[in-house]
């Protein structure tokens, strides 16, 4: 490895850790959590209103909890519980998955960022 290469790793590393940390610092709170079954929109809350909700998924259920403005799936009887282990959701984009009961949990809105291009 020659010292050019080094300094092309180190300059790619840089550069992304700044790329990530400008989105870190960026990102707006959700305002709405979306509940997915089997890709079909089966809840919409608020994320400003404290509830427990059970979900019932292909095969399962999984236990949705949304208090001081985070979600997160706090019970499920999947055999893995993957979902469970996903620490809480607060940011616009940011998602829970448990694929064994075909369930996505979103949060939305907040400042959704704008359109770079129209493709026709």
């Amino acid at each position: 490895m020659k010292k050019a290469d080094k300094i092309l790793i180190l300059a790619v590393l840089t550069a992304a850790i700044v790329v990530l940390g400008f989105r870190r610092i960026t990102r707006s709170p959700g305002e709405r959590v979306i509940v997915r079954v089997d890709g079909q929109v089966t809840e919409n809350w608020s994320l400003k209103e404290d509830r427990e909700a059970v979900i019932e998924g292909k095969g399962g259920r999984n236990t949705l909890v949304i208090s001081g403005g985070t979600a997160s799936v706090t019970e499920a009887d999947c055999p893995d519980r993957i979902c469970v282990h996903e620490r809480p959701i607060r940011y616009s984009g940011e998602t829970i998955v448990c694929l064994p009961h075909r369930v996505v949990v979103t949060v939305t809105g907040g400042t959704e960022e704008a359109l770079d291009g129209v493709v026709q």
